[in-house]
């Protein structure tokens, strides 16, 4: 019987420390909510939900530039300035705004993407069947029938 009480209270105690970490967690996410409202986000606020929301947007970034990163290698270069992390934030937002890759590094890796959803497939026993030129170039001739 003492046995049996122990382990009720045992997992009592589990099923409220659980709760209570998705009290805080509810309560981050509010947080977030309301300086999101509010427009007063902190960079970890929105770095945080950047991250949350990628798979659901559909964005699977291989490279950032980040503030924090470039501001560390421009210290190493510049040492501590007070203007330096302004100066940074301002020419990162420049170089997003106007960087385009001259390299086929997106291209890669949509084609890696690509072989690992076939390998999926196939590991899952879906046909895949892969169309080769010449049926993409009749198809495109005659409208796409057969």
């Amino acid at each position: 019987m003492h046995s049996e009480i122990s382990y009720i209270g045992r997992q009592l105690q589990f099923w409220l420390a659980f709760q209570g970490v998705l009290i805080k967690m509810r309560f981050r996410h509010l947080r977030r909510t309301w300086r999101y409202l509010t427009h007063t986000l902190t960079a970890d606020d929105a770095q945080t939900m950047i991250l949350g929301c990628r798979r659901q947007a559909g964005w699977h970034p291989l490279t950032i530039l980040t503030v924090e990163d470039t501001l560390d290698l421009a210290r190493e270069a510049f040492g501590h300035h007070p203007e330096l992390p302004r100066l940074i934030a301002d020419a990162c937002a420049h170089v997003g705004r106007k960087w385009m890759s001259t390299s086929d590094e997106l291209n890669e890796a949509i084609r890696w993407a690509i072989e690992i959803a076939e390998e999926q497939a196939l590991h899952e026993g879906i046909v895949l069947s892969r169309r080769d030129h010449e049926a993409s170039e009749a198809d495109s001739n005659d409208g796409g029938r057969l």
